[in-house]
């Protein structure tokens, strides 16, 4: 396949091409002045701005119009090619739930409350714009991608290598993941099989808070400390927060009905090398 790639110079998208480039497709990457998209089989769209940093007004206006004008621009692009790609895999987030204590969230649950859940909402409502295209479109609703080269895990262990070991609001709060090497391989499941839809890219595997923080203090050769409050959390990072403590039992129903194995533990997919510098470090092999 010929697979257009948004945002493929980033942590999931150098994984995502290097993966598929060793399975025989062809990638492309797509600049963000974006042009017309002839004889691509496939787009998979993971530009956007990051959230990191205090949410301001400014910082929410540009993290949510670089989702929904990128989106946009992206659809109209595909529009006009001929001809158009047969799939489209937009990127979203686990944050379309929002804080949902107690719940078991799959793909037809609601979405919830705050700043997190307006972006995706708005994020998912520009690419469905694709299915009136007739191109097979899903939305890929990320948990926290872990792995030790980058992303969530990366942000983290620098703290726990110097023995910030806390757990971040409740021990017992679920905490929805996924592996980097599952999240690619998934990716590449939703480009050559009938997934379409919201999709939870969430590991089935139960976590807490607890258990993830246990295991990367042990990892980093530090003993657990205590727990950061939810209300400290709080005054501290204002709404950002939210991306850190929201509670969400996320089920990926949709992988798992369309039989896709997810093959990677929380010690597996995180953990490998945590405690390495990265000149130890090699970049860790992604499992087919």
């Amino acid at each position: 396949m010929l697979i257009a790639i948004t945002g493929s110079g980033g942590f999931v998208g150098r994984a995502l091409s290097k993966r598929l480039h060793e399975a025989g497709h062809t990638v492309v990457p797509v600049p963000r002045e974006i042009g017309l998209l002839p004889n691509v089989d496939a787009v998979v769209h993971l530009a956007g701005e990051s959230i990191a940093g205090r949410w301001t007004a400014r910082r929410r206006r540009v993290v949510l119009e670089s989702r929904i004008e990128g989106t946009r621009r992206l659809v109209d692009r595909m529009g006009r090619s001929h001809p158009r790609p047969r799939v489209f895999l937009s990127a979203s987030g686990c944050g379309y739930y929002g804080d949902r204590p107690g719940e078991t969230l799959d793909e037809s649950s609601g979405p919830g409350r705050g700043f997190r859940s307006e972006v995706c909402i708005a994020w998912e409502r520009e690419a469905r714009r694709a299915e009136s295209l007739g191109i097979r479109t899903a939305a890929l609703r990320f948990g926290s991608i872990l792995d030790p080269g980058g992303g969530y895990l990366g942000k983290l262990l620098p703290w726990f290598r110097r023995g910030f070991a806390f757990v971040l609001g409740g021990a017992l709060d679920p905490f929805p993941w996924v592996g980097l090497g599952d999240a690619v391989r998934f990716v590449e499941f939703c480009l050559e099989h009938p997934v379409e839809g919201p999709v939870n890219v969430t590991s089935p595997e139960e976590t807490t808070q607890e258990d993830f923080t246990r295991l990367l203090a042990a990892a980093s050769a530090h003993r657990l400390r205590g727990r950061i409050p939810r209300w400290a959390l709080r005054l501290g990072l204002g709404e950002l927060a939210r991306a850190l403590i929201d509670r969400q039992r996320v089920v990926p129903a949709q992988a798992l009905r369309h039989r896709f194995v997810f093959r990677q533990d929380l010690a597996s997919a995180c953990l490998a090398g945590a405690v390495a510098t990265p000149e130890e470090r090699s970049v860790p092999a992604i499992p087919r």
